[in-house]
């Protein structure tokens, strides 16, 4: 069976799931210092790999341990450390963050210290009326006394906090102020100070998260662990490498519609790394349907991948308005990249009006990764087709909300079916018309990068299409090549477009022709075979002043 959405490790052994084995990982991270901190996108696997970790050490599963790893690369390389430890695991995903944050956040943390009490039948008690900080201080005393090892496990350690980020920036600055009882900091207070105490009985701490905002500002810009973020032992920690997913799809005896890396895969987290590797949800996703419907799924989306836009809304607007971290955004999309100097793993959610920061956060939420390190500097890119298509959404909906460009999307999207079923050029027309008489917009036309990246976002809104930039093509590069979507039967045009751009004040017919020349010529190389079309646009300023196919 597919375990798509699980991340019960002792399910998904014992009821017979198809499990990746990460088991190999163990030995490395016993190698490391005993308190690590793992940042990874929504979506790829992080619970899994902790639940795992979590039933290899827990001494309350000895019994099982044969059972449940028999198949494993760790059965035969077991560590003395194995079924070692008390595991206090936490998850602040299920933290609510309405009413009272601080309340919800103590009665979740006690009600976890509660079940630990039961399930190893201590001989101690929890005092629900008090924080939950305070209630872990006594079981660190009581361990102590007892000569109990601890492993604390916290899953998910930013979701709750995060959430209350992108909501209420005051209500976030409260939690993780220095005030008197900032309980969620309080926490974090003990943890780090319980990692210090001599003969103290917490050994050894796991945390992940999908950023590291929320550490930094519980613990004054100091961790309370190692970053193994950015290690490249730990590259493919989570995720599937290009030969997981082989084995995968020869289990399940899949062969067809495996055309789906542009979707799915180029993830990298070291720049030291020489491959890449697949987010796990969107390829069980994807298997799914073809293993259980024979089929492709209707949307190569993901719904439970997508980060809702108004949780990242704040990033790009400042009273109101676009800001600069918007238009790094626009460079992303018309450049196809973005540099920085450093991928910061440590920086304030209160700083994210810097460039560098802003880049770092799209990175550990998975917006960007790695796609070269050259001369000092990492060139970073969106991943694939399914990050561009929300990307973009994020991009429609920021212009939308301001006022600068919204155009009907029924429409477009009848332009973009037009194109896709007969060949109409009309999707072209009708974005520029738009383009040409919505005056806010112009003030955003900065060159041809913008052009590109505006057509980007907008032509990878459609259901037909990858919208794949700079594709290699017979010796040549196409500046976007609208590829059909492996979940699209019908036979359908394809689009291999070359775009042009003339300022506005270097404009004339001379200069029109040898770009429209230049364009045809570079098309006819990348040989349009079949239901592919050559399309030459050619914009000057905001106007699009040729728009044709290569016969």
């Amino acid at each position: 069976m597919i375990p798509y959405g699980i991340s019960d490790f002792r399910r998904v052994k014992l009821e017979n799931y198809y499990y990746v084995d990460k088991t190999y990982f163990i030995p490395k991270i016993e190698q490391q210092p005993p308190f690590l901190f793992l940042i990874r996108p929504r979506r790829f696997g992080k619970s899994l790999f902790l639940n795992m970790l979590a039933l290899y050490y827990d001494i309350f599963y000895k019994d099982e341990f044969e059972a449940v790893f028999h198949d494993c690369y760790i059965f035969g390389h077991p560590t003395p450390e194995a079924s070692s430890y008390h595991i206090l695991k936490f998850d602040f995903s299920a933290v609510s963050t309405k009413g009272d944050i601080d309340q919800n956040f103590s009665d979740y943390c006690n009600s976890d210290i509660k079940k630990f009490i039961i399930k190893y039948q201590l001989n101690t008690t929890i005092n629900e009326n008090l924080s939950a900080h305070k209630n872990l201080k006594n079981l660190f005393d009581f361990a102590q006394q007892k000569n109990i090892n601890l492993y604390i496990m916290i899953d998910e350690y930013d979701n709750f906090i995060n959430n209350l980020l992108m909501h209420s920036t005051d209500d976030y600055q409260k939690l993780v102020s220095s005030k008197d009882e900032a309980i969620y900091k309080e926490f974090f207070k003990l943890l780090k100070a319980g990692t210090s105490d001599n003969s103290s009985a917490l050994k050894k701490m796991f945390i992940t998260g999908v950023s590291p905002l929320a550490m930094y500002d519980v613990t004054s810009g100091s961790n309370i662990g190692t970053n193994i973020t950015n290690d490249y032992a730990f590259n493919d920690a989570v995720g599937i490498t290009k030969e997981e997913f082989s084995k995968l799809t020869q289990y399940y005896q899949i062969e067809e519609r495996l055309d789906i890396d542009d979707w799915y895969n180029h993830y990298r987290f070291s720049k030291d790394a020489q491959h890449t590797i697949y987010n796990t949800d969107m390829i069980l996703y994807y298997l799914k349907s073809l293993f259980l419907a024979h089929k492709a799924p209707e949307n190569m989306v993901d719904l439970n991948v997508r980060t809702d836009y108004s949780k990242l809304r704040y990033l790009v607007y400042t009273n109101n308005k676009l800001n600069g971290n918007f238009s790094l955004l626009q460079e992303l999309f018309g450049k196809g990249y973005i540099t920085t100097l450093e991928i910061k793993d440590s920086f304030s959610a209160f700083e994210l009006k810097d460039a560098h920061n802003f880049v770092s956060l799209l990175y550990y939420l998975g917006l960007i990764t790695i796609d070269t390190f050259y001369r000092g500097e990492y060139y970073l890119k969106i991943p694939n087709q399914t990050i561009q298509r929300i990307m973009g959404e994020y991009i429609q909906k920021a212009l939308q909300e301001s006022e600068i460009f919204d155009i009907d999307l029924t429409r477009f999207q009848k332009a973009i079916h037009a194109f896709a079923y007969d060949g109409s050029l009309h999707l072209f027309h009708y974005l520029a018309h738009e383009i040409k008489e919505r005056s806010k917009v112009r003030d955003f036309i900065t060159g041809e990068s913008f052009i590109k990246g505006f057509l980007i976002a907008y032509l990878g809104l459609s259901p037909y299409y990858g919208v794949l930039t700079e594709e290699e093509r017979n010796k040549g590069f196409v500046d976007i090549y609208l590829k059909k979507a492996p979940n699209i039967d019908d036979d359908i045009f394809e689009g291999l477009i070359e775009l042009k751009y003339i300022p506005r004040n270097k404009f004339n017919h001379e200069e029109l022709d040898r770009q429209i020349s230049q364009a045809q010529k570079q098309l006819t190389q990348y040989t349009p075979q079949g239901t592919q079309k050559g399309i030459v646009l050619v914009f000057s300023g905001w106007e699009m002043i040729h728009c044709g196919v290569v016969a």
